[in-house]
């Protein structure tokens, strides 16, 4: 038997191989430029010239097989110093392909399903059995003549066929106890997919049963019950489909994602993009969902090396390496979000949410409880208010934590956040003495940038003719933008006794913690 007649005969059967194949010799080596061999699992067959090369290439395929390494070209060299460690003198480049076996569906049960499950295999390429015990229906005149049409029981049936890691058996019978006896061969047979077409109760039933016969809740987790994916519609010809799309799926180790270059079913809108809410942003991006910052027209941002909206003043912005861009309108912020772009409007309402019908809505502008920001449950699928002023269960589904403490990040479904004392955070025993504060209404000028390291007197900016002096002495954490018309009172910055130790292009510990509460909320809401 040559080797492609093997090669055939293993895909026949369901069983994958490694091809491996001489592409490149230099030198002296043991077989020559397109000599071959087949490595399966447990088997060898052919040589690609034996001892330490044909061992290391025998390791390697298996571990393509596996999965565990993808299929390509490895180098062998044939010398002492190389990596045989052998003597011949030449290297040889061998490249290593998977081929997968035939990929087979074993059907128990005739009924609706198996009807409407059978041709619609067959037409994606796979080898079909239905299996049935009662003879009026398993009628090879339901099914395309393809399909292998078996009258038995289902155990001992399915327990004859071959399974491996290519096949599926997709359990739609009549009874619990013929579901058990399918559900239980196809774990014994090792099937790469198995699904049981049952309701949520007669599911546990037969999970339950097979546990209490020794099976470990291990190998039942493997059963896909629910079966299929989510893809809405009913009927026969729906759960087939989406027990294929499942089958097909697992077979590819594939996401079932949708592929297109922008998904808006995830979408979530921020309003407000200063650097704590700029935290949500960040872990929300990184986790794969797309974001849209909405701000006012001139936000007052503070640590704008690590907000989002100050986009806004510099048109683009890049906070931990991702960038941020000011778009003018829905269809630019839209182009943004595209190119992986964390697109900033000027929309105080966060009107954009009902426009794209986003998926969920954080309220990060943090106005702490002392105004009414106009967030309502509602406004998206998924609504999340960031600290107080907020009530989960009533005005949005979902409250943050924002006050520092045991509680901070923690999220409510119910309730809300603790008040807000007024108290900025405490940094070395300063609190208010680390904010600086416009002294007057007016025009502000800084005469100092974020990251310079100022003395308690030392005079940071001026508002209108009044000067601005630091309280402590620090690393200049956050300003606001230059030209910025303030009240008194206004927050301006603030200066971080830590000093030098701290990063202020890092996202604050505090900024990411409320990242994670937000991104539980949404994971858990939506």
């Amino acid at each position: 038997m040559s080797l492609f007649e093997r090669l055939d005969e293993l895909a026949a059967q369901g069983e994958p191989a490694a091809l491996l194949t001489i592409v490149r010799k230099d030198g002296s080596a043991p077989r020559d430029v397109g000599d071959k061999m087949i490595v399966t699992g447990d088997d060898e067959y052919g040589t690609i010239g034996g001892g330490t090369v044909e061992h290391l290439a025998v390791q390697d395929a298996r571990s393509v097989l596996s999965g565990a390494d993808d299929p390509g070209v490895r180098t062998y060299e044939l010398e002492p110093g190389g990596n045989t460690g052998m003597v011949c003198g030449g290297e040889m480049d061998v490249f290593i392909d998977r081929v997968r076996g035939q990929a087979r569906l074993y059907i128990a049960g005739c009924g609706h399903v198996g009807v409407e499950l059978a041709p619609l295999a067959e037409r994606l390429g796979y080898a079909v059995t239905v299996v049935d015990d009662r003879e009026a229906y398993a009628d090879p005149g339901q099914f395309p003549d393809e399909t292998d049409v078996i009258h038995g029981g289902y155990g001992d049936v399915l327990g004859d066929l071959p399974m491996g890691t290519e096949t599926a058996v997709a359990v739609a019978t009549r009874s619990g106890t013929f579901d058990q006896e399918a559900v239980a061969a196809a774990l014994d047979g090792e099937a790469g997919y198995v699904g049981l077409v049952a309701s949520e109760t007669k599911a546990n039933h037969v999970l339950d049963s097979l546990a209490e016969s020794g099976y470990a809740r291990r190998e039942l987790s493997r059963v896909r019950t629910p079966v299929g994916l989510d893809l809405g519609g009913s009927g026969p010809a729906a759960v087939a489909l989406s027990i294929l799309s499942e089958v097909t799926m697992d077979r590819h180790d594939a996401t079932g994602k949708r592929s297109t270059r922008l998904n808006l079913d995830d979408l979530v809108v921020v309003r407000g993009g200063g650097d704590l809410g700029s935290g949500v942003v960040y872990r929300l991006q990184q986790a794969g969902f797309p974001v849209i910052v909405t701000e006012v027209e001139q936000p007052t941002v503070v640590r704008r090396a690590v907000a989002f909206g100050a986009a806004l003043y510099e048109d683009e912005v890049t906070v931990e390496g991702l960038t941020g861009r000011a778009a003018a309108d829905i269809d630019e912020a839209l182009e943004l979000l595209a190119d992986d772009v964390v697109p900033v409007l000027v929309d105080p309402e966060a009107a954009v949410a009902d426009e794209l019908n986003a998926a969920v809505l954080v309220d990060a502008i943090m106005a702490k409880g002392t105004f009414d920001t106009g967030t309502r449950r509602g406004d998206a699928d998924v609504v999340i208010g960031m600290g107080p002023g907020f009530e989960a269960g009533e005005d949005v589904d979902a409250v943050v934590e924002t006050d520092r403490g045991h509680e901070l990040g923690r999220v409510f479904y119910e309730g809300a956040a603790s008040e807000y004392d007024g108290e900025p955070g405490e940094r070395r025993g300063y609190t208010h003495e680390r904010v600086l504060r416009a002294p007057t209404d007016g025009e502000w000028t800084p005469t100092v940038a974020i990251g310079d390291t100022v003395t308690a007197g030392d005079v940071v900016g001026t508002v209108g003719e009044l000067p601005v002096e630091t309280e402590i002495d620090g690393l200049v954490r956050g300003l606001v933008h230059d030209g910025l018309s303030v009240s008194e009172g206004t927050k301006l910055g603030d200066v971080d006794p830590r000093g030098e130790s701290v990063d202020p292009t890092k996202i604050s510990d505090k900024a990411l913690c409320l990242g994670g509460g937000v991104l539980e909320a949404v994971l858990r809401l939506r």
